[in-house]
């Protein structure tokens, strides 16, 4: 099955150079869901097709990056184009592990003994790399997992990957019931991200 990110090429490659150029102004200022930024306008300035396509799945995931772009293609008027790749979209949200769309908040926070960890430790990766809203978050940790020093020390790092990265090493010592707390705070501050990860 074809992957998010190739539709989306596909798509894209089938724009006429002007409409492209359209394509990317639109994205710039289009209204997005919360817990998403738009991608800089220096760096959207210069993606081709192919590096577009990249950025969209990875500032957006699969599934709403093929929502946005068919969303900002029907402003435009290609409806031909943009049915197609909601069309897509819809059979990809469809095709969970198993047919399952999406799974229950127990079978995540507790996903720990048969499939060796826990959720935000099997995704670690994926949750360094790909957080978008770590403010709140890091907010709702303070005072039940994480004390003064441990925030002002994430807090003091520039960018979220590094953020993350020293909250990953204060987990160390964290128990279930406290994992768990991060969990849903990412759940509800990165809504998207959780339930993509959910069905891989």
């Amino acid at each position: 099955m074809a992957r998010g990110r190739d539709h989306i090429l596909k798509t894209l490659e089938n724009l006429e150079e002007d409409e492209f150029k359209t394509f990317k102004f639109k994205l710039r200022t289009w209204p997005l869901r919360p817990g998403f930024f738009p991608i800089p306008r220096g760096k959207l300035s210069t993606l081709d097709r192919v590096d577009l396509s990249d950025k969209i799945v990875c500032c957006y995931l699969e599934g709403y990056g093929m929502e946005l772009t068919a969303e900002v293609l029907l402003d435009m008027g290609l409806r031909e184009e943009a049915v197609t790749l909601q069309q897509a979209a819809n059979s990809a949200s469809r095709s969970g592990p198993n047919g399952n769309a999406t799974q229950s908040t127990q079978h995540s926070a507790g996903a720990s003994a048969a499939s060796g960890g826990h959720f935000v430790e099997q995704h670690r990766i994926n949750l360094i790399n790909r957080v978008t809203v770590l403010d709140p978050i890091l907010d709702e940790l303070l005072g039940e997992v994480l004390n003064a020093e441990q925030y002002d020390t994430i807090r003091a790092e520039a960018t979220t990957q590094k953020q993350m990265r020293i909250l990953y090493t204060f987990m160390r010592n964290w128990n279930n019931s406290h994992k768990d707390m991060f969990l849903e705070a990412l759940r509800k501050n990165n809504p998207f991200l959780v339930e993509e990860l959910e069905k891989s």
